[in-house]
């Protein structure tokens, strides 16, 4: 709990309290009636105010100590009903049995059994006042005809509005338990995607970095094929090993930011290096790296696979229109899958709520220092009970908008999701830098 909410809670009891002493006093005694003094156990005004604000100062530490405020409020009751003339506190005792019903298990009811005792004082002076009423009696009937049946159906009443009071607080304290138990397992839904997300990253970026190494040693190894009959193309190789190295150590620079953030992350395992430990010669070395980054660029999840995404999309029925304002500039590879992700995750969206009937626009616009990405859904095309349903296994990363918007702080990107009247839009933007390669070219 913050520390501003329990200040909250603080001044809540502390006003309740006050509001529970005050009300016993002017609303439910009577002891406006003994101000004269005739009866010996009459207090003044100023005292009986205090001793009642004594006994509802217990109220403030209600919701730490339940029971023993019971006990507290059931004591301040019962000396208040036998010794002061008129005096007959129900707020502060109410309070006090409807906090134990909210705050302790259902089985411990039976500790409101003491409560009765007050409500029993009362009623039994309420009953004597009754015999003692002026008024003619029936022939044959005695003052006892009278005491007995007010007792029966006061204490009847008293036992009703405790069990009432308490099932209310059992009631109130189920339904904040059930509140707690979802917002737990909300929290702990979104800790479980992040950890996946996090996960899948951090794979993501040693790919990244893996391949970057693996360009790197096959162009300086075809620079130094090629070195003395070709300078030309050895220089061009090392520049390209040069772009990659930034590259590198820009991803590990963001892999590294994800472990810090998390002592023991999950990473995922590395995989064989591709070209790593080769020692097969081939005939061009520089035309056999370009090789292997033309495979990379064709299977990776890039901007470059944004057209084959949606046309996934679309092969469910969903329709989609896709713009591209700007330029496309190269951009960090850890960017483009932020890209890709975020599509994927929004479409993916779309289809599980709006079904394949649905229609959508994928926005990618370029500005000069960031990336904008929007993907909203204008709903379905038919009536819902129309939609039909959509197997989604693969086309969603499994870890929803709380796995994105982990991915984008990565980044140092944001996130937006909301919905109006006509759809839901998802807004990404990261900030972009040109790509090393492209920096180290100019």
């Amino acid at each position: 709990m913050t520390p501003r909410r329990a200040a909250r809670r603080r001044l809540t009891d502390l006003a309740l309290a006050l509001g529970a002493g005050v009300l016993d006093v002017a609303a439910f005694s009577t002891a406006g009636a003994n101000l004269d003094g005739a009866d010996p156990r009459s207090w003044p005004p100023a005292a009986l105010l205090g001793y009642g604000l004594l006994g509802a100062s217990a109220l403030v530490w209600r919701r730490r100590q339940p029971v023993a405020v019971l006990a507290a409020a059931i004591l301040h009751a019962l000396v208040g009903t036998v010794l002061v003339a008129g005096y007959q506190p129900v707020v502060v005792l109410l309070v006090a049995v409807y906090t134990v019903g909210a705050y302790r298990p259902v089985r411990s009811g039976w500790l409101i059994a003491p409560a009765v005792l007050p409500f029993a004082v009362i009623a039994v002076n309420e009953a004597w006042r009754a015999e003692r009423a002026a008024g003619p009696l029936p022939d044959g009937a005695t003052p006892a005809d009278r005491f007995w049946p007010v007792l029966g159906a006061l204490l009847v009443i008293y036992l009703l509005l405790l069990a009432g009071v308490w099932g209310a607080g059992c009631w109130a304290g189920l339904n904040r338990r059930r509140l707690a138990a979802a917002q737990r397992q909300r929290a702990e839904a979104a800790a479980r995607a992040v950890r996946a997300e996090r996960l899948r990253v951090s794979g993501e970026l040693h790919d990244i970095v893996a391949n970057a190494v693996t360009v790197m040693m096959l162009q300086a190894g075809g620079a130094r094929a090629v070195m003395a009959r070709d300078p030309d193309r050895a220089r061009a190789a090392l520049d390209q090993v040069t772009a990659q190295g930034g590259q590198a150590i820009a991803e590990l620079r963001r892999l590294l930011a994800l472990l810090q953030d998390e002592p023991d992350p999950p990473v995922a395992a590395p995989g064989p290096v591709a070209g790593a430990g080769a020692e097969r010669p081939t005939a061009d070395p520089v035309r056999a790296v370009g090789e292997i980054a033309a495979v990379g660029a064709s299977t990776a999840t890039g901007l470059a696979a944004l057209p084959a995404l949606l046309d996934r999309f679309r092969a469910t029925g969903l329709s989609v229109d896709y713009v591209q304002a700007g330029p496309l500039r190269a951009v960090d590879p850890s960017i483009e899958l932020a890209v890709y992700r975020a599509v994927q995750e929004a479409l993916t969206n779309v289809l599980r709520h709006a079904g394949a009937a649905a229609r959508a626009d994928v926005r990618v616009c370029w500005g000069d220092t960031d990336l904008a990405v929007s993907v909203r859904d204008h709903g379905p095309a038919t009536a819902p009970d129309q939609v039909p349903a959509v197997d989604l296994a693969g086309l969603s990363t499994g870890n929803g908008l709380a796995g994105l918007r982990e991915r984008l702080r990565l980044l140092d990107g944001e996130l937006t999701a909301g919905g109006d009247g006509d759809g839901f839009t998802v807004a990404v933007r990261l900030p972009v830098r040109p790509a090393v390669a492209e920096q180290v070219m100019a």
